[in-house]
């Protein structure tokens, strides 16, 4: 059985595996988080959108989206498909998720978008060496679908 950390920000929450460290950022915008051996690791922004943006949560989201994917198409050498979507929210939040393979590089990335404006947290969860999908599904599941925003009222 896996042990879990919780990361908690004023933002967002998650679970990531107990071998997993805070690392330093090549984005000094991302908090970035490494396994142990670093094989996986994980981009994770905040952002609060100023007051004159009146899009809607699903319209933020898709922004996001599609500029994660224009960023992961460019990457030169990289055959990336796209394995997996979902797409659900209302009119206070939208959830979008990709999950992508670069199968000839055995690179995994899964990107997961929760705008509720004017908040909006996007993760980035990289396999460096995924050999096997399924297996980097199992291992990813818990600290993916765990991601979430915190409630307002919410207790520390």
């Amino acid at each position: 059985m896996e042990n879990y950390l919780i990361v908690r920000t004023d933002f967002w929450v998650m679970a990531l595996p107990d071998d997993w460290t805070q690392k330093e950022s090549k984005d000094t915008s991302s908090l970035y988080f490494e396994a142990a051996d670093g094989a996986k690791g994980l981009y994770i922004n905040a952002w609060q959108l100023g007051g004159e943006d009146r899009r809607s949560a699903v319209q933020v989201a898709g922004a996001f989206k599609s500029n994660d994917l224009r960023h992961l198409f460019s990457m030169p050498g990289y055959a990336w498909q796209v394995v997996a979507e979902a797409s659900e929210g209302d009119d206070k939040s939208w959830l979008m998720m990709t999950d992508c393979h670069a199968r000839d590089k055995s690179y995994r990335a899964i990107s997961k978008i929760i705008a509720a404006p004017p908040i909006v947290v996007r993760a980035a969860f990289h396999d460096y060496g995924c050999a096997d999908y399924a297996t980097s599904q199992r291992y990813f599941a818990n600290s993916v679908s765990s991601l979430r925003l915190v409630e307002s009222d919410e207790e520390e």
